[in-house]
């Protein structure tokens, strides 16, 4: 209920190594890989857990490249893995997002998820997003002025510069490969 004071807390519970690296970024992608198997398929299996996490695993890297560009601008005063576990203890709304995405797509019959989705309901999803954005970029200010000890307005810039390399590295990854194949067969 609190993110500030859970955040101070968090960055008092110092940890370095693979474990505390790997660990958040590890079960967001778990997460996506779920989400991704519900998707497809209307049920988790271990292949589409697999592949969805592989195939959205430049998630989380761009995240930490960008957390590494954002922490490199401020005094050192917590080890690199233990910040990347900072930053993705805030995934909380993602997480949650995408468990309501598969539930709702558990709910509906696999044929007709697509017309749900491009009917006047499309809204929920829409304003469920921007709540789930809203959540995560206030978390994230958390981590950056209690965790990291920044000012408002550092904490602030931190999470701008944050999100921005990581959205936009990750916009141009996904539609960048998205597109490719569309572009190169208009070429031909």
């Amino acid at each position: 209920m609190s993110p500030a004071a859970a955040f101070r807390q968090l960055a008092h519970t110092r940890g370095d190594g693979v474990y505390i690296f790997a660990r958040r970024p590890l079960a967001l992608l778990i997460a996506i890989g779920s989400t991704v198997s519900i998707l497809a398929d209307g049920r988790l299996t271990a292949r589409l857990v697999v592949d969805g996490a592989i195939s959205f695993a430049f998630i989380p890297l761009f995240e930490i490249a960008a957390l590494a560009v954002v922490v490199r601008r401020m005094p050192r005063r917590v080890p690199f893995a233990h910040a990347v576990d900072l930053l993705f203890a805030a995934n909380g709304p993602w997480i949650v997002w995408m468990l309501a995405l598969s539930a709702l797509a558990s709910a509906i019959a696999p044929q007709d998820l697509p017309r749900w989705t491009a009917t006047p309901r499309m809204w929920i999803v829409a304003a469920a997003t921007a709540l789930a954005i809203a959540w995560l970029v206030r978390l994230e200010f958390h981590v950056f002025r209690d965790a990291f000890e920044r000012s408002r307005a550092q904490a602030a810039r931190d999470v701008l510069l944050q999100r921005a390399l990581a959205w936009s590295a990750g916009t141009l990854y996904f539609f960048g490969f998205a597109l490719w194949p569309i572009l190169v067969g208009m070429l031909r």
